[in-house]
């Protein structure tokens, strides 16, 4: 039963699926239908899409042909039009001429050349335009006019040059350019301006002073005022008429001015330095031995004159350079130029004024190097003077003198505008500190160490002297109590020394204000300024110097103290003999009757009173600062060839405090650390026992005192008890 409804179900299923498929089949069928039918027309229409092709080339052909003949017809009325347009401007510009040719000789004639020339203008503009044989009648009279009124201006011009009628000569000068005549009247104005300038100055010229005069006190630099008036005269001539000329001829024009200006410089400036030169070769010659006062006025003027001659040299190439940065046709310009000409300002790269100046600022290295070393050489051996009443003056003349001398070298040099002279210059200003001024130094302290040497071995020297009386007023006086004469720095070896300690500080003055000096006149970002290096490292050179006389000056105070030390060295003659291996009695009878301390402290203090008096601050504590030094070590070898009780070890605690104290009170400088071996040398002593020892040399600390010193004063202590093997444990090394 199961099987028949199995059965009977399937051959539902089977019925349901026949019916579907002839359901599936039908629409196939009739979809094939439609698209045979949709294929057979579009058959039909691709057989007339040729045709169709055929036909829009027909209608694209015949719109290009409408397209070309309207093209033609409309070229043709641009044509027409633009011959209409020319021909009705020709006939504006015949009109025009045929005014002109009617106006230009009236106005000739009644003096109006300016309209005149305008009108000549218009013709020239357009006179290559017209058309042979157009108007012959205006053109012929136009060009005549132009002949007749070209021949007047020259005319007038020259007549106006004559008389010097600057009104004139500018009024004229400015018709050349509508005449096409530019190029000759630029060269005509350039003529009177040279003219004009060079009257002037021939003027000025005769005004010079004959090589036999003296300078006036009104007027000590003639020729440097002579170069001015030539340079003012140039500026005063680019600013009233620069705009008017590059105006008038474009600025391409007043290029050509600013040649013809500078080269009437050239001869103007160049006939006064000439003249300078000729008047004061003396001057120049390095074997006369000439006034140096003079000399250092010559020197004056010739920075002067330099210094002018640069500016100068700048101020007209700036001028050019504002001027060719208004051309337009700058390649044209620039292949126009002259050889050596400069592309960016128009103007010849070096000028003869330039040329000549760069000779003199040579000759003038030289001579200021002479000027230099003679007046040195006479400050140091001539002029230099000691006051012997003013207890206040520790220095004499000569360093005050010396550096004035090479101060002023320095400024003029500076003041030439001219950096490879300031290099040379500052070279040889270092080079007279290092030799001339440096040996003249050392000579006085040799020389006077041996007047000084012996006077102050005498013990009252050293006292404080009476009130109003100076310190070192024996020691101004020879062997028959006359005053020494002359009085300089030879005779007092206080004074020698501070000239040099004065000479280490003007160094520092005299760099800071040339340094100030010259970067006024050459900044960081003017035209020198890729030469700024060399003068630093020229400027290096002073203190190299510098370094030399310090090294001197250090010397010097140890030879002072070396002299004074007769009085101290018997200060510390008890320290050889002195016990440290002492009981509480023999301490508490030192502490009321000192050793030696008290003692030396009391005649270091005569001492430094002394030199306090006689020296500047500088030296007066370097020496003392030696004299520190030179004790501590004394004392330190002294302590480790001694044996040292516990009171001992107190009591030379002591000692080394009242020492350090006094020091320090009567020292400018930090000077404890000379006491820091004589210090730790107290603490290992006044130590107690092993603990203690381990417990200082545990603390982290940089000891002064080698391991074998500390050992070895350890084994000083005659009551401190520690074993070999215990130093070297704490103590290795």
């Amino acid at each position: 039963a199961d099987a028949e409804a199995e059965l009977a179900a399937l051959g539902s299923e089977e019925q349901d699926l026949e019916l579907e498929l002839e359901k599936l089949y039908g629409r196939a069928a009739h979809l094939c239908q439609s698209e045979s039918r949709s294929l057979a027309y579009a058959g039909e229409q691709h057989k007339q899409v040729p045709a169709a092709i055929r036909k829009l080339q027909e209608n694209l052909q015949q719109t290009a042909g409408v397209a070309d003949e309207l093209s033609g017809q409309v070229r043709k009325m641009d044509a027409v039009c633009s011959r209409v347009t020319d021909a009705l401007k020709l006939v504006d510009e015949m009109l025009e001429l045929r005014e002109c040719s009617e106006m230009v000789m009236k106005k000739i004639s009644s003096g109006d050349y300016e309209q005149a020339a305008r009108y000549v203008a218009r013709f020239r503009a357009s006179q290559d335009a017209l058309p042979p044989g157009t108007d012959d009648a205006s053109i012929r009279v136009l060009r005549e006019a132009e002949q007749k009124l070209s021949a007047i201006v020259r005319e007038k011009f020259e007549t106006s040059m004559t008389a010097r009628d600057a009104a004139g000569v500018s009024r004229f000068a400015k018709l050349f350019h509508p005449l096409g005549l530019a190029n000759e009247g630029v060269s005509k104005y350039v003529q009177f301006i040279r003219r004009s300038l060079s009257e002037k100055c021939a003027a000025d010229f005769k005004l010079l002073p004959s090589s036999s005069a003296k300078r006036s006190d009104n007027n000590p630099t003639p020729y440097a005022e002579a170069i001015k008036e030539v340079i003012g005269g140039i500026a005063d001539i680019i600013g009233e008429h620069q705009q008017s000329v590059e105006e008038e001829f474009g600025p391409e024009n007043f290029v050509v001015v600013l040649r013809g200006l500078e080269e009437e410089a050239d001869i103007q400036a160049l006939k006064v330095i000439n003249k300078f030169l000729k008047d004061n070769a003396k001057a120049f010659d390095h074997q006369a031995s000439g006034d140096l006062c003079e000399v250092g006025m010559v020197l004056n003027e010739v920075a002067l004159m330099t210094q002018r001659a640069q500016l100068f040299h700048t101020y007209m190439h700036g001028v050019g350079s504002g001027v060719v940065e208004m051309i337009e046709d700058k390649s044209s310009f620039i292949s126009s130029l002259p050889d050596g000409y400069s592309e960016e300002d128009g103007l010849v790269k070096l000028s003869k004024l330039t040329l000549s100046v760069q000779e003199l600022v040579a000759k003038y290295v030289c001579s200021e190097q002479t000027y230099l070393l003679q007046s040195v050489e006479q400050a140091i051996r001539e002029t230099d003077s000691l006051d012997e009443t003013d207890d206040e003056a520790l220095t004499t003349t000569v360093v005050d003198e010396a550096f004035f001398i090479l101060r002023q070298s320095m400024q003029r040099s500076i003041s030439t505008c001219d950096i490879n002279a300031v290099c040379a210059v500052v070279n040889h200003v270092s080079a007279a500190v290092s030799g001339e001024l440096k040996t003249a130094l050392l000579s006085n302290l040799t020389e006077s160490r041996r007047f000084y040497g012996n006077w102050v071995t005498t013990s009252k020297n050293v006292q404080p002297p009476a009130k109003g009386e100076h310190p070192l007023a024996s020691l101004f006086l020879d062997a028959d109590g006359n005053l020494y004469n002359p009085l300089t720095a030879a005779v007092s070896w206080p004074h020698s020394l501070n000239n040099l300690q004065e000479a280490v500080c003007f160094l520092d003055k005299l760099k800071d204000e040339t340094q100030e000096l010259f970067d006024r006149f050459f900044p960081p970002d003017g035209p020198d300024k890729d030469k700024r290096e060399m003068f630093k490292h020229c400027v290096a050179g002073l203190d190299a110097a510098k370094v030399e006389l310090e090294s001197l000056h250090l010397g010097q105070c140890k030879e002072g103290l070396n002299m004074l030390k007769v009085h101290l060295s018997p200060m510390l003659v008890p320290v050889n003999t002195l016990d440290y291996n002492i009981n509480e009695d023999q301490y508490a009878d030192y502490q009321v009757n000192d050793p030696f301390a008290k003692a030396f402290n009391g005649m270091a203090s005569v001492i430094h009173q002394h030199i306090k008096a006689v020296l500047n601050s500088v030296s007066c504590d370097e020496i003392m600062q030696q004299m520190a030094e030179q004790t501590c070590r004394r004392i330190e070898k002294a302590a480790l060839s001694k044996r040292f009780s516990l009171f001992g070890a107190l009591q030379f605690e002591s000692d080394v405090r009242a020492l350090c104290s006094f020091f320090t009170s009567v020292s400018e400088q930090v000077l404890r650390h000379k006491f820091a071996r004589l210090f730790e040398m107290s603490s290992l002593l006044n130590l107690e026992s092993v603990d203690e020892l381990r417990e200082l040399y545990g603390e982290t600390r940089s000891w002064r005192l080698a391991p074998d010193e500390a050992r070895q004063l350890l084994s000083s202590r005659v009551d401190f008890n520690v074993t070999q093997m215990e130093l070297d444990m704490l103590l290795p090394g």
